[in-house]
């Protein structure tokens, strides 16, 4: 029975060990000026969240919130103690960001970033109009007192020589920031 144990606490020493070794495990591949989304309007937006330490779009561990790893050491209820919880500024951006999923989830989602607040979309062709397609980037923030919402739709035309960029569309822009707003606050139910 404790040969078990000792082959387990081995197999699990071992694994973390070569984890370890990875350099994708300790370091960060942060492509962000080099990332796709850099070229249409969002590099000031992307280079802020990167030296905010908020988005590593090409690093695999940018999903994984502190919450949700295996091992907790120190802050956020870890295994050393810590506790605090989720600040005012994590509730808002989550109720903002999940708001923005709702509203977007129709749409092809080319990056999600809970963390960072960040939500991008990939090319959608208008049904009503072939020749016209659009992509969102929307970036929401949990700052005081209602959270921010911003968000650029780009817009392209097709002619002979392919897609060619348009002016993007602010009036579409400020009705999918209110309607964002407005699912990010959920209704309540009279009994």
């Amino acid at each position: 029975m404790h040969g078990n144990r000792y082959a387990i606490a081995l197999l699990i020493a071992l694994t973390l060990g070569l984890n370890g070794c990875s350099s994708g495990f300790w370091g960060s591949d942060n492509k962000v000026d080099k990332h796709p989304l850099a070229k249409f309007g969002q590099k000031k937006v992307l280079d802020e969240a990167r030296d905010r330490g908020e988005m590593a779009l090409d690093n695999p561990y940018a999903g994984q919130s502190a919450e949700d790893s295996t091992f907790l050491f120190g802050d956020k209820d870890g295994v050393l103690g810590g506790g605090g919880g989720k600040t005012e500024e994590d509730i808002r951006r989550e109720k903002l960001y999940a708001g923005a999923l709702q509203v977007v989830m129709a749409l092809p989602i080319k990056v999600a970033d809970g963390n960072g607040g960040f939500v991008a979309t990939d090319w959608k062709v208008d049904p009503n109009r072939p020749d016209v397609r659009y992509r969102l980037n929307i970036l929401v923030t949990g700052t005081k007192p209602y959270g921010t919402v911003k968000v650029v739709v780009l817009k392209q035309l097709q002619t002979a020589n392919g897609w060619q960029d348009s002016p993007s569309d602010q009036e579409l822009a400020k009705q999918i920031a209110k309607a964002i707003r407005k699912s990010s606050h959920p209704v309540q139910l009279q009994p």
